[in-house]
């Protein structure tokens, strides 16, 4: 494992190799691990073997082998980083589902009850967020140029993003689509309500250099969110996005 960190308060940033990986997790600070779910068969199987019965089982049913392959790395590779910030073996780890399936970790009080964490991946990579003592949310997408950017953010979307979509050059647009996207989609996981909570009833608002985004609800009456979205620079053909609860927190990059 290599852990990387990139200058504090920039999410889009080029991560800055580090020598030791720390599982230190303070208040102010969101670790967001960025991995390969292309692995050899060895470190698969070892994965495989720290997953509980019913993860097993869940593999076991995808019909698709890539589909199977990935279930198994991101599962396992999310116990792996859990275990080190809660000092318990990853086979160990047990989990219980809030009301709309968000997971969360279950056991004694300490550090399992403070640490949040999300999981999201895409295709081959994934993203794991973990914070302590704050809702959490993560999401990333490949950027594909096959899909309707506009006629899904007009139907989906909230009616100014939408807006905002319409006037980018062309170029840009299928950009700030997955951008947006990624932010609601981070922005929902962080609240625990899945898509209970409809896309089109708020918006993301992106800071001018579109690193740093705020949540407008459009509900009448509805209080300003304590909450904030970073967005990950992943490269030309990902977009991805981490939210979290409050003002006051950084991103740390790390890879697996």
């Amino acid at each position: 494992m290599t852990a990387v960190r990139p200058e504090r308060d920039d999410g889009r940033s080029s991560p800055q190799p580090r020598h030791e990986a720390s599982f230190d997790l303070s208040a102010p600070d969101v670790h967001v691990w960025h991995a390969s779910l292309l692995l050899a068969d060895s470190r698969l199987a070892q994965l495989m073997d720290s997953l509980c019965p019913e993860e097993r089982a869940r593999a076991e049913r995808f019909a698709v082998e890539d589909a199977r392959v990935r279930y198994i790395a991101a599962h396992g590779i999310l116990r792996a980083i859990l275990s080190r910030y809660v000092n318990e073996r990853p086979d160990r780890l047990t989990f219980t589902a809030g009301p709309h399936g968000k997971p969360s970790l279950t056991g004694p009080r300490g550090a399992a009850e403070s640490v949040r964490f999300n999981l999201a991946h895409s295709d081959d990579s994934a993203l794991i967020a973990v914070a302590r003592d704050r809702e959490v949310g993560v999401d990333v997408e490949r950027i594909r140029g096959d899909v309707e950017s506009l006629g899904i953010a007009e139907r989906f979307f909230a009616p100014g993003e939408f807006e905002r979509l319409r006037h980018v050059p062309s170029d840009d647009a299928n950009r700030l689509f997955f951008t947006l996207w990624t932010s609601k989609e981070a922005y929902v996981k962080a609240r625990g309500t899945g898509l209970s909570l409809g896309l089109d009833r708020f918006e993301v608002e992106l800071g001018p250099d579109a690193t740093v985004g705020r949540i407008r609800r459009l509900d009448e009456g509805r209080e300003p969110e304590d909450c904030l979205i970073r967005i990950l620079s992943l490269g030309p053909d990902h977009a991805g996005a981490v939210a979290a609860e409050g003002q006051d927190w950084h991103v740390i990059y790390r890879l697996w």
